[in-house]
């Protein structure tokens, strides 16, 4: 104590710090408890994308042990990439091309799909208001491909074996009619858990041929059904038609 009866500077120092300390120790909790909480919002996101896209395939009437290789075929990406995706212990996120192809193949918003929107729709706030009523020449063709290709499944090209007549990012429709080679065409085939594109054709004398469009890549033969097995070779079902959008645009 001073003579003037005020706190000597040490003293007054240590009164200021015991006072402070409080606050310090509640900014240091807050810190603590928003680094707990951005896990647990990943967490969700996660398991809502998880939760949501086994609900569109269920809607799609995709049977569960096809979900991968499906899924797989949409978004181009490998089985164990996919595989991932739909694990209850510990699910992750898509990639942004694979996740906007998700929401395509399975007509659903992409806000939906981590539990941030409440319906599934692209376009309802549109329908509710009338906006797409420009849009009738989109129903027509939709339903002229529905005559021709309803019992086909839509899948995604991926990669450049098949071009220039199947390009990377066209839509083929795919017919699961078939478990087998059926006659010469174009099949998708599960081969060393990815799904390829190629053209089919039984040789005599050889066996089944199998080959792509692009002459970069070298053709496969397989001698029969012993080495087909061998080789991890499943038929997915037949290429039937495919859709692609060609601009002209003016010199």
């Amino acid at each position: 104590m001073n003579k003037d009866g005020t706190l000597s500077d040490g003293r007054f120092a240590r009164q200021v710090l015991k006072k402070r300390a409080p606050k310090a120790r509640s900014r240091n909790a807050s810190t603590k408890q928003a680094a707990v909480r951005q896990p647990i919002a990943a967490t969700d996101a996660k398991n809502n994308f998880r939760e949501r896209l086994i609900a569109r395939l269920n809607q799609a009437e995709v049977p569960a042990q096809k979900r991968m290789v499906y899924v797989a075929a949409m978004t181009g990406r490998a089985v164990q990439t996919v595989s991932r995706w739909f694990d209850a212990g510990r699910p992750g996120l898509p990639d942004l091309e694979s996740y906007a192809r998700l929401c395509e193949g399975l007509h659903c918003n992409a806000d939906w799909m981590l539990g941030l929107a409440a319906t599934p729709g692209l376009a309802a706030a549109r329908q509710a208001d009338g906006e797409n009523a420009h849009a009738s020449w989109m129903v027509e063709l939709l339903e002229e491909l529905w005559g021709d290709l309803h019992d086909c499944e839509p899948m995604r090209m991926s990669g450049d074996e098949m071009a220039p007549r199947i390009r990377d990012g066209d839509h083929m429709f795919v017919s699961h009619d078939l478990g087998e080679v059926s006659g010469n065409g174009i099949y998708v085939i599960e081969w060393k858990d990815r799904l390829v594109v190629r053209h089919v054709e039984n040789r005599i004398g050889q066996g089944v041929v199998l080959s792509c469009e692009n002459p970069a890549y070298a053709e496969c033969v397989v001698k029969d059904a012993a080495a087909a097995r061998r080789m991890g070779l499943r038929v997915a079902g037949k290429v039937t038609g495919i859709i692609r959008t060609v601009h002209f645009w003016a010199h």
